[in-house]
């Protein structure tokens, strides 16, 4: 019989996410070998601590954890502006004043600080990188506290998926140690060349919104007959019908759906907002204006820029001042959503985006990109980092060797983990096969707990 673990040995773990069928049956299997300990669970599934609409929608932070009393520290400036950033995608944050924001974020600090020291927590795991301010609140808890962290990404590659133990590192992936060789029976890694990669997740989108006043009586509706799970207030409601009327405006005045493809331009491929891969992955430019404005400073005086607005596009983040600073930014063309996205990186002499995936179309359909913020794809041949002084021609210089780009993507994927812990993406995967996934994401945190993700050590405990 196999003695059980040492309980002083024992992996002590937070979870946010980790909440899919497999997910789920991968913690369980650790739980019962002895390996993990579980001090609390951010998620929808059965096993979950704290679910989530309460803990972040409705702003039920129970069952209060012993220690409330710690010192939480205060934010820096700019780790309070990325909080209000993910947080905008919260319903109840509409028309909150910015104390009030302020004060939530304390809250949530305090709250992961008794939490993690209270629990004597060793690990905590993200099914994905942080985007709702809430497990942004928690990473840095976990950091400043030097707790071990490893949050996910799925990758377009089936059965693939990213991590790194820290948000700076996405992009570079310097701490994750290479894979093996490639099976001898396993096929090479090809890429199309081509521009078109056929997302799925872009399939059957639709352009046009809910007008603004039938978004507003559905509301008021929800807010005067039932108690929603995603509550918003009153003064949201209002907030949300103004934030539609003026993006159909400045859209409608703004946008042309017949840009010059016959002049020099740059196809910029403006990203949804707000989501993970600009607030969180942005480098500092989830605002996009401000990498127009430097990308309007790069580029001759008789090139412009071709900002398309992306299809799923509503009208957060799209306000009155928005479409004024926009239409302030010269050389700059607002594109219609409904302009083939293909057409336009055709043309164009680069494409430019703060993380989007139109970069890595570029690239594999041959043309350079240029990158603002921390996408995947950063490290691959084509791809040119933003920084102050660059120059036009310093990215039409970045040329690409189909077959060096292969080579490096191949070289890249073995620095993924196996698996699948977004369902969603369990459509791509050739004959999917739970059980077999289960596995591989019991294998990931087994490497978690036993100091195997990263070829470098994990920082020391506070004492």
């Amino acid at each position: 019989m196999t003695p059980r673990p040492d309980p002083e040995h024992v992996a002590r773990a937070v979870f946010w996410g980790w909440h899919s069928d497999d997910a789920v049956a991968a913690v369980r299997e650790l739980r019962a070998q002895g390996r993990l300990a579980v001090v609390a669970w951010f998620g929808n599934g059965p096993d979950c601590t704290h679910r989530l609409d309460p803990f972040i929608h409705q702003f039920r932070l129970d069952p209060v954890p012993p220690g409330i009393g710690v010192d939480p520290g205060r934010l820096a400036p700019q780790e309070l502006l990325t909080f209000c950033d993910m947080y905008s995608r919260v319903s109840r944050a509409r028309a909150l004043p910015v104390h009030e924001l302020e004060h939530a974020a304390y809250c949530y600090l305090r709250f992961f600080v008794a939490l993690l020291a209270s629990g004597r927590a060793t690990h905590v795991f993200f099914s994905s990188p942080p985007h709702f301010g809430v497990d942004y609140l928690l990473y840095l808890a976990a950091r400043r506290a030097n707790v071990q962290t490893a949050f996910c990404y799925q990758s377009l590659f089936p059965d693939r998926f990213f991590y790194v133990r820290a948000l700076e590192d996405f992009g570079r992936f310097d701490e994750v140690p290479e894979g093996p060789e490639p099976d001898p029976d396993e096929p090479p890694v090809r890429i199309e060349r081509r521009f078109e990669k056929k997302l799925f997740y872009m399939q059957g989108v639709k352009t046009r919104g809910k007008p603004a006043l039938a978004s507003l009586a559905n509301d008021l509706r929800r807010l005067a007959t039932t108690r929603a799970s995603k509550p918003m207030s009153l003064a949201g409601a209002l907030q949300k019908y103004q934030e539609a009327r003026h993006f159909a405006r400045g859209y409608e005045r703004l946008a042309t759906d017949a840009p010059d493809l016959s002049v020099p331009y740059v196809y910029f491929a403006l990203q949804l907002q707000p989501e993970m891969t600009t607030s969180t992955l942005g480098a500092g430019y989830s605002d996009q204006l401000s990498a127009l404005e430097r990308l309007a400073a790069m580029i001759p005086g008789d090139w412009r820029i071709y900002a398309k607005e992306n299809p799923k596009q509503t009208a957060r983040q799209r306000g009155e001042a928005f479409f004024r600073r926009l239409s302030m930014i010269p050389k700059l063309r607002y594109v219609a959503k409904t302009v083939n996205t293909y057409a336009l990186l055709e043309g164009c002499r680069f494409a430019s985006t703060v993380t989007g995936t139109v970069g890595w179309e570029a690239i594999s359909g041959g043309k350079p990109a240029l990158a603002f913020g921390q996408p995947w794809f950063a490290q691959l041949p084509g791809v040119v980092g933003f920084r102050p002084g660059l120059t036009v021609d310093e990215v039409l210089r970045a040329t690409i060797d189909h077959a060096a780009l292969e080579r490096a993507l191949a070289a890249l994927l073995r620095r993924s983990a196996r698996g699948v812990i977004d369902p969603v993406y369990q459509g791509i995967v050739p004959g999917f096969d739970a059980a077999a996934n289960v596995t591989r994401l019991r294998s990931f945190l087994e490497r978690g707990i036993e100091g195997r993700l990263f070829v470098t050590a994990a920082p020391e405990r506070a004492t």
